[in-house]
């Protein structure tokens, strides 16, 4: 039963979330068998709260307010009432169910009550298979596309994930979920039951012989903090520490230490990307640090993040930003990069003498010549339209130092011209 909070001011929806917050604060310091333990217990309470909640905090999708959660239970739990009046009607044939699970090469459970269970499972199917009209499958889609009003005809969107995830909801409704699996394939999940696969995303029974792992059903909660798809969707605002928090959870509650290892790497690789478009550079290194950088394609990203960050900075004329990541590439090519840019900043903004000082370092003469030519014009204002001698001899130090700069730019007709002049004076 949902127990909403009263509160206004609060941020939970629902008194489970704060206590599933509680358990999150604990589970980092637990060992995994007894952190599955208390999420198991979570999501025997309500998959659906304790699901929604996890996307609200770590994948920060924009939709999930505090008033759309609340709408998003109480229609999850409509949805529940639907199915368990549409299960109770169901005449489902035992030996048409053996006969589908023999055509597969499969067969039927030993054990009495768990033939009842699998009848209840095969409501779900017949309840949510697509040609039913009341769920529709879509890569990457969030779950809280699944918690719809179904008396509004609205139609019930998720992904293999999320499908999975609600099958295992509505088999809590009756029963304990210890009884439920969930099987690895590559870039997809299945529900598993007594060694029966069941394809959620088709409503039918399935027989998948190749796959990655088997798995305890409160490893789905990991499998769908770091579900990959979902760090890619254009709704999310990306929240990088609260992911961090999020792979850590999974982490603390998978069993298979490769799996999430090689999952956590991709999400952090996934994050590092997306913060770098938003020109996030620092949490970008933050996460692709954390990841760690052992491969060819993990140097590459962070060079690509540095280069990236070096000319971002430029731009914005930054350029102690700017050289501090240039630095951290030890490439010779951006840290001249950045002192070209300061220099001609500085060219721009007529501080010659700045910019002369970088160029000279920089070993760009065309430059170094450009910014005596800013000198030249300077004081070539300052003789401008004097025509007697006795003024422009009070000028001769001018003269002389145009004739200076006009010799460092090796521009013989100005030579020739200044020359003239400080002759005739």
């Amino acid at each position: 039963m949902l127990k909403p909070v009263w509160n206004p001011f609060s941020r939970y929806a629902d008194k489970l979330e704060k206590r599933i917050d509680k358990i999150l604060k604990k589970v980092a310091f637990l060992g995994i068998f007894e952190a599955q333990r208390k999420i198991e217990d979570m999501m025997e309470a309500n998959l659906v709260i304790l699901d929604l909640w996890l996307e609200a905090r770590f994948k920060g999708y924009k939709y999930l307010t505090r008033s759309n959660r609340k709408r998003m239970y109480r229609n999850s739990q409509e949805i529940g009432r639907i199915f368990l009046e549409f299960a109770a009607q169901q005449n489902i044939d035992a030996a048409a169910i053996n006969q589908n699970l023999k055509d597969l090469g499969l067969s039927s459970p030993e054990v009495p009550a768990d033939n009842e269970k699998l009848r209840f499972l095969v409501a779900m199917m017949l309840f949510l298979r697509p040609e039913a009209g009341r769920f529709q499958y879509l890569e990457g889609a969030s779950f809280g596309k699944l918690l719809v009003n179904l008396e509004k005809n609205q139609k019930m969107i998720g992904d293999c994930n999320q499908i999975v995830t609600f099958y295992t909801f509505l088999f809590s409704l009756k029963y304990d979920i210890k009884d439920l699996q969930i099987k690895m394939l590559p870039q997809h999940v299945c529900l598993h039951f007594k060694g029966i696969d069941i394809e959620a995303t088709a409503g039918g029974f399935a027989n998948y012989k190749e796959y990655l792992q088997l798995l305890p059903i409160v490893e789905l909660i990991s499998t769908n903090l770091l579900d990959v798809s979902d760090f890619r969707d254009k709704q999310i605002k990306l929240q990088p520490r609260e992911f961090l928090k999020a792979a850590q959870l999974a982490n603390n509650l998978s069993s298979e230490r490769e799996l999430v290892t090689k999952n956590l790497k991709i999400g952090y690789h996934n994050v590092a990307l997306s913060v770098m478009k938003d020109n996030d550079y620092e949490t970008a290194l933050f996460f692709l640090k954390t990841a760690g950088i052992d491969t060819d394609e993990d140097r590459k990203l962070e060079a690509n993040i540095l280069n990236n960050a070096t000319i971002y900075y430029s731009k914005k004329r930054d350029f102690r930003k700017a050289r501090y990541y240039a630095e951290l590439s030890d490439d010779q090519t951006l840290k001249k990069y950045v002192d070209e840019q300061e220099g001609l900043f500085f060219y721009n903004n007529n501080s010659w003498l700045k910019a002369r000082e970088i160029f000279l370092r920089t070993g760009n003469q065309q430059m170094v010549k450009a910014t005596y030519g800013k000198e030249y014009n300077e004081i070539q204002a300052r003789v401008a339209g004097l025509r007697e001698l006795s003024v422009m001899r009070s000028h001769r130090n001018d003269y002389r130092k145009m004739l200076d700069l006009a010799q460092k730019m090796e521009d013989q007709a100005l030579i020739e011209n200044i020359r003239n002049i400080l002759k005739q004076i």
